[in-house]
């Protein structure tokens, strides 16, 4: 798994993934499990190719959750 050292430490919501937080492909996916198993939401296949912060990955959780609310309220 990443070190998680970064040279801002105050700038790690917006981290690069890659880059600065030194995730692979893999721990990217099973970041992306985690959030789902946790949240109990699915994200679209294929979401970890585009994903490079950690505010991309909270912002597409909240929108998921967003839209099984409103699935719940139309039904």
């Amino acid at each position: 798994m990443a070190n998680f050292r970064l040279k801002e430490a105050t700038n790690h919501y917006k981290a690069n993934l890659y880059d600065e937080l030194g995730l692979d492909a893999w721990d990217i996916n099973q970041l992306i499990f985690l959030v789902e198993k946790q949240f109990n939401i699915q994200f679209e296949t294929g979401i970890e190719k585009n994903v490079v912060s950690l505010n991309q990955i909270a912002l597409l959780a909240y929108k998921a959750m967003h839209r099984q609310t409103e699935n719940l309220k139309v039904a």
